[in-house]
This record gives C-alpha cells, sequence and structure tokens, in this order.
C-alpha cells in the first residue's frame, strides 16, 4: 500500500468517524448530557463487563437477593458475559486508572479500525465525495451507538471484518485468529467460524478433502476461542457451565426463528400507535424485510458467483437468523449491531442510493441512540 492511499483512507475514516460523534454530541446536548462525561456511555451491560474487568467473576444463587425468593434455584453472578473485552479493559487500566474512559475509549477504537477494515476490505482508497458517504453506512449501521458505548460490539465488529479481510487474501491461518477471538469475545463470535466454513464449501476448486482440511483452521480455532471462555470460568469460579448456569434465568431456549418472528409482527401494538420506543421494533422489520430483499436479488441476479457477496450473505443470514432462534430476554439490538458487513452487497449502489440508505439509518440510528441515552434501549 502507498502512503498516499493510506493517508486517504485514514482521511475518510477521520472525517467519517468525527461526523458520527457530532451527531451522538448533538444528541446528548439535547439530552443535557455531556459527550465527555464517560458515564454517558455506560448502560445496562456495561457495568458487567467493567465489574468483570475490576473484580473478576462471581457466581452464587439468587436466592434472597435481587427481589429472587429464599427458596429460588436461579444462579445469579456476571458469568453471563464474556472475558475478552473485560480482560483487555483489566490491561490497559494498568496504564490508565480510570476503567470507564479506557472501556470507552477501547470501544470507540475498535469502531474507528472497523471502518478502516471496510476500506481495506473493499479497496476503496480515493478521497472522494462517493467514498465518504459510502463509509457512512457503515458508520450509522443498525445500533450503531453500540459501536461507541461501551460494550464488545466494535471490538467483534473488528475482529469479523479483519477475518474477512485475511479470508478473502487466501491467509486462512490469519482469518483463522480473528475467529478465535470473536468467539472470546462474544457469544455469537463462534458463528464467524460457520460463515467461513460454509463458503469454503461450496466455493473454489479444491477436492472434497482438501477443503474439509481447510475448513478445519477456522472452525477449530472458533471453537478454541469457546473453550478458553469455559476454561476461564472454570478457573474463576470453579464451573465450567457457569455461563449457561446464568444466562438460564433469562428463559432462553431455542425455538425456530419463523415462530419468534411471527410472534413478534403479531404485536399489534406497534402498528396502532406511535412511540419512539417502537423504533427498537421498526429497525427489526427493516431488517427482515431488507433480508427478504436482498435474498430475491442474491438469486435472481445470481451475485453469489462473487466470493465477497457470496461471505456477506452467509454472514448476514446466520447473524441474522441466529438470534433469533432463541426466546427469553435478548437485546436483539445488539445483535443486529452485528449485521454491519451487510455494506458490502452495497458496493456497486449509485450515489443518490446510498444517500437514500444513509437517511434511513439515519432516521433509525438517532432515535434509537436517544433510546439508547436514556436507558430504554437494552
Amino acid at each position: 500500500m502507498t502512503r498516499k492511499i493510506f493517508l486517504n483512507q485514514i482521511a475518510i475514516v477521520l472525517i467519517t468517524f468525527l461526523f458520527s460523534q457530532v451527531v451522538l454530541a448533538l444528541i446528548l446536548h439535547y439530552l443535557d448530557f455531556g459527550y465527555f462525561n464517560s458515564t454517558n456511555w455506560l448502560r445496562w451491560d456495561s457495568g458487567h463487563y467493567l465489574q468483570i474487568a475490576s473484580k473478576g467473576y462471581e457466581l452464587f444463587p439468587c436466592a434472597g437477593k435481587f427481589g429472587f425468593p429464599l427458596k429460588s434455584t436461579e444462579i445469579c453472578g456476571n458469568t453471563g458475559w464474556f472475558p475478552g473485552y473485560p480482560l483487555l479493559i483489566k490491561l490497559l487500566s494498568y496504564l490508565f486508572k480510570n476503567d470507564i474512559i479506557v472501556a470507552g475509549v477501547i470501544s470507540k477504537l475498535f469502531y474507528f479500525m472497523s471502518l478502516l477494515m471496510v476500506l481495506k476490505i473493499l479497496d476503496i482508497s480515493r478521497f472522494l465525495l462517493k467514498s465518504l458517504l459510502f463509509l457512512c453506512i457503515p458508520a450509522f449501521s443498525f445500533g450503531f451507538i453500540f459501536y461507541n458505548a461501551i460494550f464488545p460490539i466494535s471490538a467483534v465488529l473488528f475482529f469479523v471484518l479483519s477475518g474477512i479481510y485475511f479470508f478473502i487474501k487466501r491467509k486462512i491461518l490469519l482469518a483463522g485468529l480473528f475467529c478465535f477471538l470473536a468467539a472470546f469475545f462474544y457469544p455469537t463470535g463462534f458463528l464467524l467460524s460457520f460463515v467461513f466454513a460454509i463458503t469454503i464449501l461450496i466455493t473454489g476448486n479444491e477436492s472434497f478433502k482438501q477443503k474439509v482440511v481447510k475448513l478445519l483452521i477456522p472452525v477449530t480455532m472458533g471453537g478454541l476461542g469457546v473453550i478458553a471462555v469455559f476454561a476461564i470460568f472454570q478457573i474463576t469460579v470453579n464451573d465450567w457451565t457457569a455461563f449457561l448456569q446464568v444466562q438460564a434465568k433469562y428463559g432462553h431456549s431455542f425455538q425456530s426463528p419463523v415462530k419468534n418472528i411471527g410472534s413478534f409482527l403479531q404485536n399489534a401494538s406497534l402498528f396502532n400507535s406511535f412511540s419512539i420506543s417502537h423504533f427498537i421494533h421498526y429497525q427489526s422489520i427493516l431488517i427482515i424485510s431488507g433480508y427478504i430483499a436482498i435474498s430475491y436479488f442474491f438469486f435472481t441476479k445470481r451475485i453469489y458467483k462473487n466470493e465477497l457477496y457470496l461471505l456477506t450473505y452467509i454472514y448476514i443470514t446466520l447473524f441474522l437468523i441466529f438470534p433469533w432462534t432463541i426466546s427469553g430476554e435478548l437485546s436483539r439490538c445488539r445483535a443486529e449491531s452485528l449485521l454491519l458487513p451487510f455494506v458490502f452487497l452495497l458496493r456497486e449502489t449509485k450515489t443518490r442510493w446510498i444517500s437514500v440508505i444513509l437517511i434511513f439509518l439515519l432516521g433509525l440510528g438517532i432515535p434509537m441512540s436517544y433510546l439508547f441515552f436514556t436507558g430504554v434501549l437494552i
């Protein structure tokens, strides 16, 4: 890469990143909150990540605590959250003493680097208005507030995008490394391994045996990421099933995604009245509709012949459908924020349509960010 190309990409990312921060700052100003008040980026599960970073993992009976009855059999603790992000916070906290500031900076840094990886994957190197507009699509992708808040979402996205970059560059070992990191940082991160495995199986001219050997690399690395998480639980709380035990009280179980989506769409209150809180559901409806439209063009226009498009479609299919297979208390907004790679399917889209898509994303992202800062968006 020449120095000019690198500087062009950094400039595109920097301008886009600053624009996103101005939008968030304006929302905070409207709420009489301060952009530089680190606690404004701390909501809901953020506290668990910070607690893990500062005090480590804990596991204990819920009975008699947090409103649970004395005979309750549920298990409480913070082992329902993966260790990658808290570990990174803890390591950097040795240099910078404020955990909240460190966590926020980590999230924004990964957000910045994720935008840079989008440019690298699509080989966008010219400093043009179209380049800036295009990069605003991932910058304001679904639930973009989570890329900036104290959550591991932007880190997971960076690992996903880095994995995709090295995968299409035929550097499978490096792609496998990022499968490990994605699985170590987030419960659905292991899906990246299966994205690569499926892509390997249905592309290329190698024999079936060669493909199986090749796909074992990302699958094994993703599996090792999950094993590393369970090993940490075994070491810290003496129970490798600690994640499953804590999550059990939220009523999670596997069900048909068709059934769950159907139940969601039958919620008549979404359509009988308007409320800003309904934007959480409007986003899901838009995503489901968009996926159906993408699927139609994917097969009718045969864009699956392009490896990146094929990989992207497999990715959004797995990362969209899997959360819908799980019932119970679940933040689908955070799951939807991991769908950012859909932007690769827009590579050849005309500028005017990019502008229209950006307006739609801002129309969703601004109220969603408002809901996050006011404590409604989980």
